[in-house]
Formats: C-alpha cells, structure tokens, sequence
C-alpha cells in the first residue's frame, strides 16, 4: 500500500486525497474521474476549509461524469496549439490540405486573440455572437462569405480537436453561421475577348527587349493558354506541376492529355483540352536542359522538373506581373461586367464560363475537374443560368450540328 506523507489527508473513504506541496501554504486535491487524474488547488490554507472545497469538487466532477459531460477540459488556446501542431504537421509530411494554411493564420490572428482565455466548455452561441462583433471591428468591414467559410472550418477544426481528446462532448460544440456578404461575380473573359487576347499576344512578343523579358513573354502566352484550357488554379497547382505529372494516353483511337495537380483541395487528375498539348511542346522545344528528349520520351521517362519554366531552367514567380503589364497595355485590364481588374485567376473563370456555355458541361463534372464544390460553381456561375437556358426560354428548343457544335468551341477557346 502507498505510503502517506504526513501532511496527506483522506476524505470521501480514500477517494479524495487533499495534500499540501512543499514551500506552500495551500492544499491541494486529487481524485480520479473516469480514468482522468484531477489535480486542483483548493485555495484554502485552512485544512477543513479545504476538505470542504475538495469534497464539493469532487462531488461536481461526478455530477458531469454521470450526465456525460467531460471531467477534462481545456483552455481554447491550449486545445488550439494541439490542432495547429497537427495541421502543420501533415502539411510538412505532405498529407495536408493546402487550407490548413489558412486555418492556422485565421486561429492564431483572430480565434486565440478572443478565445484563448477561455474554457473550451464555456463557449456557446452567445459568446460566438460576440466574436462576431469583435471580428467586424477588427476587419473594419463585414468579411465575405468565402472568408467566414474559412474561419468557421478552423474553428471546427479546433472544437474537433476538443472532442478527440475528451475536453468537450460533440452535442455541446456551438453552431457557427456564415452571414457573410456574397462573393461578387468574378472577372473573367468573353469569347470575344479572349480571342482578341491570344490574336495580340505574338506582336506583343515581338515588341519585348532581347533576353529575359522576351523569354517571359514567351512562357506566359504558353501559361495562359494552359490555364485557360484545363481550369487549374494559378499559382499552387500550376507550380507544382511537374513533368512526371502530365500523361498521354488513347482510348478508341483517340489521345487525350492528362494533369495530375495538387492544390488547395488535394491531388485531382484533369482531363485537358485537345490543343493543350501544343503549348506543352513549345515550352519543351525552349528549355535547354530537356529540349533534346523527345516529347513523348520525357513524359514516358516522368521527368521530375517543373514544366513552366524559363529556357535557362529557372522558375519564375513574376508571370502575373507579366500578365498584368500584357493586360494593361492592350486595354483588357478592367473587365467591364464586374469593374475589376483581370488577373491571371480570370483564365480559371473563363474556363468554367466556357465549360458550362459552349461545352455544354454539367455542373457535376465541372465541379470534379476544377477541385471545388457544386455548391461553389452554382454560386459563383448562377448569372449564367439565363444563358444555359436560352432555347428553352425563348422556346427555340433545337439541337446543334456536330460541325455548328464544333465551330462554336473552336471560337471559345482559341489555339494561341
């Protein structure tokens, strides 16, 4: 049997030990609940006083065993720290969602700088409606319903984190609301101008200095008309995209090119428009170190270098710089339905635009090649149900010839 220092007491027959730390005045209490060892400070220096406080402790703690309350529990920031150290940890072991990045900046700039202080179990609607306030405050304005998407998913990322371990019971996390303005349509390009954008290109090129800036140019347009032909996000998608990434195959005598990206919402296989390809090999005819193997060798060889690179090799992270100056010096900089200015995220739009406008693609299959949500396409291509629906409005219900069907793509998505 354990061996009792002298100044430990037992009360409640041994269930509660109420003890004293060395250089201190204060008793402490500790009992165990369902397998949790709770250790407490009665506060008290007097020894009744702190069998009292510790009896009634106890009593509580047991009370929330019996009605399924935790008998743990934390500190918003303790609980927070737990789930930011697991988010970065699968980001750093390459298992994380892209988003994780954005939930650890909204945890650690907004939910731990009001919540912190406070107990996991003590938080409820009310409190959340005071965050709500507060945050208004911070932002100075009323944030969007795409960032309070954000932020409601770290929030529940930390409450999931709470219920994991036992510091609060599922039935008691708080319900978060998106109340946010809605997402403004989002710039992108008609047919018409996108076709007077790839007609300017090559004259632009060959306006630009000998060297480098030449070379940007070139790898641009090829950038551009990828973007606009396969629906991928710039910038974490595109970069990424390596070689060993990008496969040809045929089915039923036909070849088709497909990408294998990796973004904000994980690895997804795209299929990609038929002239894709072509601007593929320009790139490949540039760049010196891989230009002497063959195209087909070096997607068979699945070469790990990154494919939008300069002839030199190096890859460069000004082509939206680039983009904007073409943009701006061709008077294609504002869109002139949302008075935005364009930027290289409108070649994603116009795809979608394109996709479900000329293609006839259905918001399902959609939604799968962009690696987003249906909700999300409906939301942001809602303007263009008029339009889908046109012959049936109007009541010209007639179906186009494969060559008027063909012809109509052709327009929608340039060969540049």
């Amino acid at each position: 049997m354990r061996q009792l220092r002298d100044d430990t007491h037992l009360i409640l027959d041994g269930v509660v030990r109420v003890y004293r730390r060395e250089r201190s005045r204060r008793w402490q209490a500790a009992f165990v609940i369902d397998g949790h060892t709770i250790r407490i400070s009665t506060g008290k220096r007097d020894l009744a006083e702190a069998k009292e406080y510790a009896r009634d402790t106890f009593l509580e703690y047991k009370f929330r065993h019996k009605n399924d309350l935790p008998v743990a529990t934390k500190k918003f920031s303790d609980v927070a720290k737990l789930a930011i150290a697991d988010m970065r940890k699968q980001l750093d072991a390459g298992l994380g969602r892209k988003v994780f990045a954005d939930y650890i900046v909204c945890i650690e700039r907004y939910l731990i700088p009001f919540f912190g202080a406070q107990y996991v179990t003590t938080i409820d609607y009310e409190k959340v409606q005071q965050f709500y306030e507060w945050r208004r405050a911070k932002m100075g304005r009323e944030p969007k319903a795409s960032t309070l998407n954000t932020h409601n998913s770290a929030m529940n990322r930390v409450f999931e984190e709470a219920v994991a371990r036992g510091f609060i019971a599922h039935k008691n996390v708080p319900l978060l609301v998106n109340k946010g303005e809605k997402s403004e349509r989002r710039p992108d390009f008609t047919r018409e101008e996108y076709a007077t954008m790839i007609r300017k290109m090559p004259s632009w090129i060959n306006a630009g200095k000998a060297g480098k800036p030449t070379d940007m140019r070139y790898l641009m347009r090829d950038y551009v008309l990828i973007m606009a032909n396969t629906g991928m996000r710039h910038g974490t998608e595109a970069l990424n995209l390596k070689w060993k990434h990008v496969t040809l195959f045929e089915e039923k005598d036909l070849q088709y090119l497909e990408m294998s990206v990796r973004g904000k919402t994980g690895r997804r296989d795209i299929i990609c428009r038929s002239g894709t390809i072509n601007y593929l090999k320009r790139i490949h005819e540039r760049t010196d170190d891989i230009k002497h193997i063959p195209f087909e060798d070096l997607l068979k060889q699945r070469v790990d270098l990154p494919v939008f690179r300069l002839p030199d090799g190096t890859v460069s992270q000004n082509l939206h710089q680039t983009f904007r100056a073409f943009l701006t010096e061709t008077g294609l900089i504002k869109c002139p339905r949302t008075g935005q200015n364009r930027t290289l995220y409108s070649l994603r739009h116009t795809y979608a635009t394109f996709a479900l406008l000329n293609d006839g693609m259905d918001i399902h299959a959609l939604a799968i090649q962009m690696g987003t949500s249906i909700g999300m396409i409906e939301r942001h291509y809602s303007h263009l149900t008029p339009r889908l629906k046109k012959d049936m409005l109007t009541g010209k219900r007639y179906e186009l010839s494969n060559a008027e069907y063909k012809s109509m793509a052709i327009k929608g998505i340039s060969n540049g």
